[in-house]
């Protein structure tokens, strides 16, 4: 099956997909990696915005810099997303959900597969929002 125009993203409290959902412009994916705290914005059907990616010199900070970046999304929910393909770079870092199909055992078989960047969370058939690591 190949790859969906809209990616399902299931919401997983206390898992690495926990702060994902709505707001009342639209649906947001957010998280923290290494120095990085961010919040990716979509409209309601799922086409990408722009994203407020912000770099904490010190890691113990993250916590509290994507607590401020979800408080600023008025009537946020957690919950299930379904997101199309983007991609933005910030600090010589790639962000986004890039389409990575192809060959990817070495063993001539096409996979499709999409990975979430950088928290490099894998989505693969069925299409179901899960994710491999």
């Amino acid at each position: 099956m190949p790859v969906p125009r809209l990616i399902p993203i299931a919401h997983e409290p206390d898992h690495r997909t926990d702060t994902i959902g709505r707001y009342d412009g639209g649906l947001f994916l957010a998280s923290a990696w290494d120095h990085h705290a961010y919040v990716h914005l979509f409209d309601h059907d799922g086409t990408y915005r722009n994203s407020t990616i912000t770099r904490v010199p010190d890691r113990g900070a993250l916590s509290e810099a994507l607590d401020e970046l979800l408080a600023s999304l008025p009537g946020k929910s957690y919950g299930d997303v379904a997101v199309r393909l983007f991609q933005t770079r910030q600090d010589g870092v790639v962000f986004g959900l890039v389409d990575e199909s192809g060959d990817r055992a070495g063993d001539g078989s096409h996979v499709d597969w999409v990975e979430l960047y950088p928290d490099r969370l894998g989505f693969h058939e069925p299409w179901d929002g899960l994710y491999d690591t």
